[in-house]
């Protein structure tokens, strides 16, 4: 039997510059937390709304939502002792910032979370 036994939330704010003086990244801008009920929450809120396909990364599927200027994703990762890793993401965007990619910031949260999982199967 196989249980979710990690909740990993990923949250990403593309910021509106206002100071081109003192550039801020997305970087600067990532949210992480462990948080069940929004991990429930976004399965089923992206359950109802799917929005569109934009693109695969790693086994991972990035869809732009339909209703707002957000991309999400979603996953699952079996881990050692029958357990899994319920992921999900979502990346905020704004017309400020459109320069930025999405598969950039996705190849960073993946490796982010690849760190994470190796330190839980260690």
């Amino acid at each position: 039997m196989t249980a979710i036994s990690h909740v990993y939330n990923y949250t990403v704010r593309c910021p509106h510059i206002k100071d081109p003086a003192h550039p801020t990244t997305w970087q600067n801008h990532i949210e992480f937390n462990q948080s069940c009920e929004i991990g429930l929450s976004r399965v089923t809120k992206w359950h109802g709304r799917s929005g569109h396909r934009v693109f695969d990364i790693d086994g991972f599927v990035v869809r732009e939502a339909d209703t707002e200027s957000a991309y999400f994703s979603m996953n699952n990762v079996r881990i050692k002792n029958d357990g899994h890793v319920l992921v999900t993401f979502k990346i905020f965007m704004d017309d400020a910032t459109k320069d930025t990619s999405v598969q950039e910031i996705m190849q960073h949260l993946i490796a982010d979370l690849d760190e994470r999982i190796a330190k839980i199967d260690s």
